[in-house]
């Protein structure tokens, strides 16, 4: 595979004076300047665990299944079909909940002082986004951090905004705040060609101011941090040499609609364990998120350049999920990555609808596939590599559970019996066997994939407790969530199926804005088109009685997308969500 260099661009007011080259990721690379760093031995004990359990429990669930589809003397290829995509599936359910599990047991450890202190760039990327309030947030963070401790923090505002209307608010935010803070760096830089999006963004940066720093704390335009989170960071990357990036947990913001809360609500209570149990396996082996993360700027230069992908978009060009990548190619040069839980003053914005929540994830969709074709690069890490193809599963996955769906519910040559249960569906022993067991299987499957929430919740209030007059309310919030993302489930598919596809076969969604506001009902009606039309074919091959009543659920929930996408983009206050929008002094 041959990579191409990205688009260079002719610097007219400084010369680049710190290297950033491609990566060449035909050939290993591995930094001179990097001291080297291991992840400990209890963390390769976890590791082993978190990956060998749900590993041999695939195993065993495919040997299991292959047994009890052989028990009438023979087995077809859908059942063969059915046993190995069941298998690969369920790896991945277990692998989330050995996560959750070890989330339980973490502790923050101390930090202890540097004997130096470090000068760090706070950069805020902008790509249009409100100036006042966007610049605000970081100029707060800034002025936290003023005088504090023996790090020194200057923010660069690097804005790729293309309307001059916009721009020119920038730069009066940027001017009003200079003079409200005159004791503080604030530099404003706008590119005058906005290539490679937020890494060329960063990348142009590093090659023209960041020889001039030791860190830079990469925020996004949503980002909010309190000055200890990121003091406790700093210390953490002084202290530890052969650190190159540092990750904190963002946790969602609260926002103002229902979905905004419930999304914020999900990431406080069983998020914020999951990436405690991730932080324990995979140490210095962790990932990068692309924001709310400190980074070593010399180590980040010598290891991390992207290249171009071979092709056009959206199977090759411009690395749209560079995080993933960067974290690798960091690793590989000799660069620990670590995840920081105990840096928890740490928040990041979700879009407010279920609309713009899709849109951005068929950016995400498209970069994520991207990481297959980097799988085998020569030098990294094998946890690199399994990060990447857990990006890349991410979406996948609902690939292989409409797979899932379809094998197990669709009628075989026996057709349907009188009342529209399935007489032989493709898979010829499910039938026969009794109606307990058919709903214990099922109560398993819904159990596991309960599981990471359930650990979570204990987690939480284990950890913070709950008051009998908090009790009704958080108690409906975890219904509330729990029954909104089981209905959108099969939505959500649906649009990962077909962001799959999309990018498959070679329509490149590019970079899309973000989508603020409430949408029409023709809106809403447009954009859910396809998930109501499956519900509604569904539901009338049950009528004739030729789909499986386990398919119901399904057909049901894809016909209630378009209400459901109305009522989740509404105010929270209407339903009185009781979450408090964090914000940091």
């Amino acid at each position: 595979m041959t990579f191409v260099p990205r688009q260079r661009v002719t610097p007219t007011l400084a010369p680049a004076y710190l290297a950033m080259p491609d990566q060449n990721l035909r050939a290993a690379f591995c930094d001179p300047q990097a001291p080297g760093i291991r992840s400990g031995a209890v963390t390769l004990v976890v590791r082993a665990l978190v990956l060998l359990v749900p590993l041999c429990v695939t195993i065993g669930l495919g040997w299991l299944s292959l047994g009890w589809f052989a028990l009438d003397g023979r087995l077809t290829l859908a059942e063969g079909a059915l046993a190995g995509v069941t298998s690969f599936a369920f790896f991945w359910v277990v692998l989330s909940v050995a996560t959750a599990t070890f989330g339980l047991f973490w502790s923050a450890k101390p930090v202890m002082p540097p004997l130096h202190g470090m000068k760090v760039a706070i950069l805020l990327p902008m790509y249009g986004e409100a100036a006042e309030e966007t610049i605000g947030n970081a100029l707060r963070l800034l002025a936290g951090l003023s005088g504090r401790g023996r790090h020194s923090f200057a923010l660069h505002i690097l804005s790729d905004t293309r309307a001059p209307a916009a721009a020119a608010l920038e730069e009066t935010a940027v001017a009003a705040n200079r003079r409200l803070y005159p004791g503080l760096t604030i530099v404003y830089r706008r590119r005058a060609q906005n290539i490679d999006y937020k890494s060329g963004n960063i990348r142009d940066w590093v090659q023209f101011s960041g020889h001039a720093h030791d860190a830079m704390l990469i925020l996004d335009a949503d980002s909010i941090m309190g000055p200890e989170t990121v003091l406790k960071m700093a210390d953490a990357l002084a202290q530890e040499p052969g650190l190159g990036l540092i990750q904190t947990l963002p946790r969602v913001l609260s926002g103002h609609t229902v979905w905004q809360g419930l999304q914020s609500f999900a990431s406080e209570v069983y998020g914020v364990n999951m990436g405690r149990g991730f932080a324990m396996w995979t140490g210095a082996e962790a990932n990068f998120l692309g924001h709310n993360a400190l980074v070593r700027i010399r180590a980040f230069a010598a290891s991390a350049g992207l290249p171009h992908l071979p092709g056009a978009a959206p199977r090759g060009g411009v690395i749209l999920s560079h995080d993933f990548v960067e974290a690798a190619l960091l690793r590989r040069a000799g660069w620990g990555v670590r995840m920081m839980p105990e840096a928890a003053d740490s928040f990041e914005d979700t879009p407010e609808t279920l609309i713009g929540y899709l849109n951005r994830d068929q950016r995400w969709c498209q970069g994520n596939l991207q990481h297959v074709r980097l799988l085998l690069a020569p030098g990294l890490h094998p946890l690199s590599r399994f990060h990447l193809l857990q990006g890349a599963m991410g979406y996948l996955a609902s690939v292989w559970w409409l797979a899932l769906l379809v094998l197990w519910a669709l009628p075989g040559p026996g057709g349907a019996i009188p009342g529209g249960m399935v007489n032989a569906p493709l898979v010829s022993n499910w039938p026969s066997l009794p109606p307990l067991t058919q709903s214990a299987i099922a109560g398993v499957i819904g159990l596991m994939l309960m599981a990471p929430k359930l650990i979570g919740l204990f987690s939480f209030l284990h950890r913070h407790g709950l008051s009998l007059a908090q009790a009704p309310g958080f108690g409906g919030l975890f219904l509330a969530e729990v029954l909104l993302s089981a209905l959108l489930a099969p939505a959500l598919m649906v649009h990962q199926v077909r962001a799959v596809l999309r990018t498959l076969c070679g329509r490149d969604g590019g970079w899309r804005p973000h989508v603020a506001g409430q949408s029409d009902l023709r809106t809403l009606a447009r954009f859910h088109g396809l998930e109501t039309g499956l519900g509604a074919g569904l539901l009338a091959l049950a009528w004739a009685g030729q789909l499986s009543v386990w398919l119901l659920p399904v057909a049901i929930s894809l016909c209630l997308t378009v209400p459901l996408a109305g009522l989740v983009q509404m105010p929270r206050s209407a339903f009185h969500i009781p979450i408090r929008r964090r914000r940091t002094a």
